[in-house]
């Protein structure tokens, strides 16, 4: 609904945002100075080359059919010295690989880490492979670690190899990586 580019906005910054449920693009186009409606696998963006500083992807890539084709298209629009950032749940996070191994069960809900609307799935491997097939080089990744006190001293114990299990969300920052073919 806008929520998360309001707060650059309110920095000054121009913010555009592409939403296909139309109630929550109607409710974004309050907050954003433009707000496009429809699918982003399919739309062609009204901007010219090099436009954006930055392209985020919240919580998007796995809504997608071809996430690295979006990553491949929106190229055009970041400038050469721009970034793209994107939050990516991760599938490895310990609640669902327990939930499937315990109980034997993939529960699709109406939101969260197994949302209905999700076609794609996301481990850390899979991200970098994401982001290195469309071209770009990630420069930073940070964890949304949610786990109870425990398990984070016992991650602790583990020389935090229990990380992955641990990390709800990846937020990843990249930029085109000029060691490839333009794609």
């Amino acid at each position: 609904d806008g929520g998360l580019s309001a707060r650059q906005k309110e920095r000054g910054i121009e913010v555009a945002g592409i939403e296909k449920i139309e109630k929550l693009c109607s409710i974004a186009k309050g907050k954003l100075n433009n707000v496009i409606s429809g699918d982003i696998e399919n739309l062609q963006l009204p901007y010219p080359k090099g436009y954006f500083d930055c392209v985020m992807y919240a919580d998007v890539f796995e809504h997608l059919m071809e996430p690295s084709e979006v990553l491949i298209k929106h190229r055009f629009y970041l400038n050469d010295d721009g970034c793209v950032i994107a939050s990516i749940p991760n599938v490895r996070y310990y609640k669902v690989i327990l939930r499937l191994i315990l109980a034997g069960t993939w529960d699709y809900t109406d939101a969260g880490m197994l949302d209905r609307s999700h076609v794609r799935f996301f481990g850390m491997i899979n991200i970098i492979e994401l982001f290195e097939k469309a071209g770009y080089e990630i420069t930073e990744i940070r964890r949304n670690i949610i786990a109870a006190r425990w398990l984070r001293i016992l991650n602790f114990i583990f020389l935090n190899k229990l990380k992955d299990f641990l990390t709800y969300q990846y937020y990843v920052k990249a930029k085109r990586n000029t060691n490839t073919s333009k794609i």
